[in-house]
Order: C-alpha cells, then sequence, then structure tokens
C-alpha cells in the first residue's frame, strides 16, 4: 500500500512523514526554533551555499546553524578557510547545496528538508561525488575523522560514493584503507554513517555506503496518475539496478527522484540563490540525505531514551539501534522490489515513535571496514 500523496513537488517529504516527525522538535520551543540539543550532521560533500534556503547569514557569511568555521576545506583551502562551494569547477559543482536543501533546508514558503535547520558541520571533501583518486578519498576520510574527533557530529552524511575494483594497489589502496580506518572510528564512537548505494552505473555498491558498519541508502522513483502518487519503484538508471548479491547491503530505501531542491547558480561571477523549477533530482545521493536527516530527528527525539539504553562503552549500540529500527518499522517494499532485497522504505513517524531494541539483542559489526573492499 502506497502512502497517501498529492502533489509533486514535495512528494518526498510527505511519503517519508518527516514533518510528523520532527514537528515535536519545534512544538517544544513553543515554535519559536527546533531543538535539536547535541545532535550534529556532518555533511561531506563539495561544500556549502550562502543559500537563502539555509536561512539567513550575517555579514560575515556566519549561520545559525551552518556551523561554518568548524568544518574543513580539505580541497583547496588556500581559496578559502571555510568549506565553501565556488562553484565553478568539479563535475558537480553546487552539489553539497543541493543535498543539504533537501537534507536540512528551511525556507517555509518554498522548501523545507528532512530535518530543518539541524545543525550541520559543513566539509568541502570533493568536486565530483564519484571518488575516483586517492588523493580525494583521502580528503574525505580526513573529514570524516575530524567530523568525529573534532567537531562531534553524531550523523555523517555520505551522497558519494567509490566504485568496488578488485585488487587494487599502491595509492588507490592505501586510501580506501584510510577511509575503512575512519568509518571504523565513527562507528565504534557511535557515529551515523550513511551512504548512498551509488547510481548503479556498474551495477555495484559503492564505498562508503557499501560497508557493513555504514547505513546504506538506496533510492526510491515515484509514479504518478496526474498529481496522485500510485507506486514507488526502485530507483534505477538501467534496467537491472544491481548485482543481485549486493541486495544485502541495503539497510532502507529513500526517495531519489524527482525531487525539488535547491540550485545555486553562478551569473555574472557571482553564485546566485536559485531553485530547479520542476522536482527533476535523481540520485541515491537524495536518499542518503533522506536517511541522514532521519538518524538526526531520530537522535534528537530519542535523546534521554537513548542514553538510558545504551552504555557510552558501547556507543556502537547507536548505530546497529537505528539499523534495526530502519528495518523493523519501514512501510513495505517497493513495487517491484528484487527477490533478494529485504529492506523497506523509510517511515520517519514510525522510526521515531517506536520502542528502541532492547541492549542485549544487538550485535556488534565484526567485520571491518578497513579490511572490506573489492
Amino acid at each position: 500500500m502506497v502512502t497517501h500523496v498529492r502533489g509533486r513537488k514535495d512528494w518526498n517529504t510527505k511519503f517519508v512523514r518527516s514533518a510528523a516527525a520532527w514537528a515535536p522538535l519545534l512544538e517544544d520551543t513553543a515554535g519559536d526554533d527546533f531543538d535539536y540539543g547535541d545532535v550534529r550532521i556532518g555533511h561531506v560533500d563539495t561544500g556549502y551555499v550562502e543559500h537563502s534556503v539555509f536561512g539567513s547569514w550575517n555579514n560575515q557569511g556566519a549561520s545559525e546553524h551552518i556551523l561554518v568555521d568548524q568544518g574543513l576545506n580539505a580541497v583547496d583551502p588556500d581559496r578559502e578557510v571555510r568549506p565553501t562551494d565556488p562553484v565553478d569547477g568539479g563535475l558537480n559543482p553546487g552539489h553539497g547545496t543541493r543535498i543539504g536543501s533537501v537534507m536540512y533546508g528551511f525556507d517555509p514558503d518554498v522548501l523545507v528538508g528532512i530535518a530543518p535547520r539541524v545543525p550541520v558541520v559543513p566539509y568541502r571533501a570533493v568536486t565530483s561525488v564519484a571518488l575516483i583518486t586517492a588523493e580525494t578519498i583521502g580528503q574525505v576520510a580526513d573529514s570524516i575523522n575530524h567530523a568525529v574527533e573534532q567537531s562531534f557530529c553524531s550523523v555523517i552524511n555520505m551522497s558519494l560514493g567509490a566504485r568496488p575494483v578488485f585488487n587494487p594497489f599502491g595509492a588507490f589502496r592505501r586510501a580506501m584503507r584510510k577511509l575503512g580506518k575512519a568509518c571504523d572510528n565513527a562507528y565504534e564512537n557511535g557515529v551515523i554513517v550513511v551512504g548512498a548505494l551509488g547510481n548503479n552505473v556498474h551495477s555495484k555498491a559503492t564505498y562508503p555506503g557499501k560497508y557493513w558498519r555504514s547505513i546504506c541508502a538506496a533510492g526510491l522513483e515515484p509514479e504518478f496518475e496526474g498529481d496522485r502518487l500510485t507506486a514507488v519503484e526502485m530507483w534505477k538508471p538501467q534496467p537491472e539496478p544491481l548485482d543481485a548479491v549486493d541486495y544485502q547491503h541495503i539497510d532502507v530505501w529513500a526517495p531519489a527522484e524527482s525531487i525539488f531542491r535547491a540550485h545555486p547558480k553562478r551569473r555574472s561571477g557571482d553564485v546566485q540563490d536559485d531553485y530547479y523549477p520542476l522536482p527533476d533530482g535523481n540520485g541515491s545521493s537524495y536518499a542518503a540525505a533522506t536517511v541522514s536527516g532521519a538518524a538526526a530527528v531520530w537522535l534528537a527525539r530519542r535523546a534521554r531514551d537513548i542514553e538510558a539504553a545504551y552504555p557510552p562503552d558501547d556507543a556502537w549500540m547507536v548505530v546497529e539501534a537505528f539499523r534495526s529500527l530502519l528495518k523493523t518499522t519501514h512501510q513495505g517494499l517497493p513495487s517491484d522490489s528484487h527477490a533478494n532485497n529485504e529492506a523497506g522504505m523509510l517511515d520517519m513517524k514510525a522510526l521515531v515513535e517506536a520502542d528502541l531494541p532492547d541492549a542485549g539483542t544487538l550485535d556488534f559489526e565484526t567485520r571491518l571496514c578497513r579490511d572490506m573492499f573489492g
């Protein structure tokens, strides 16, 4: 059964029932602003733009909830210490802002994200979300470590990925091991790393989403009759989206197609605000952003319960509790679900309201990220 949704522009947020999940965060402050407590998202991407979807910016380029001075510019720090995106080069200029608008944007008249106005630490680690060089993979690893150890993020969004390659050698192999160690460190510190399944160009799940210790988000695409949502299918840019064996890595499915979002553009030398006039975004990058936002809302809504249920010395339990709830609170499988697929479609309201799994039922993931590649 498909969740009752009308209207294409914000079908993605309606489908996962995000507003019902985050509404109490606003009500608890008498409608003044969202209260996420100590929750922060580390957003590792191309950086950020001072877009109005994120609220107001002062004359010093500071924002109330985009913590611009706590992140890292690993790409071109000589240009700008802050992780700003110049939107003028690389394969995916402006990608971080597009993804961020869906994940934590809040412009009530235009776009409201999955976790509106959640505190975010931005990272400029890439200019392309396809990780194909050792240098770029190393920059992503450095950003993850910074988010865990210096910015104390609760969730790290990874709307990017490295293609699995068998028997890599030299610098590339060392960089992948570094990335794996960074994800291991996050897991053992109870930080939820959400990775995109990938755009399936090679029919393979991509890293870091493929790591057993990460949360892997796969994409959904809607089917409409007029403005009424009638079905939700697996997002697939080619006839067969995945090798059958790779379905085992998927933890949850979330919207990835026809996503309305911000779109910064460079005009006359300046970066200017813009939105796509039609909801035509696509890619599992948006699925990852949706799940990261859901993780932040869950952590904020259930903070006291989580603290009481899982001891600090076993911080990994927070990650496994989230993974478990994604699988027990879903709203069914995609309409064309593969026989090997056991993951369901995200339901944020059910997620945040469900009883936490007992600590004794959670299993520590012993398969290390740093040893997994191929």
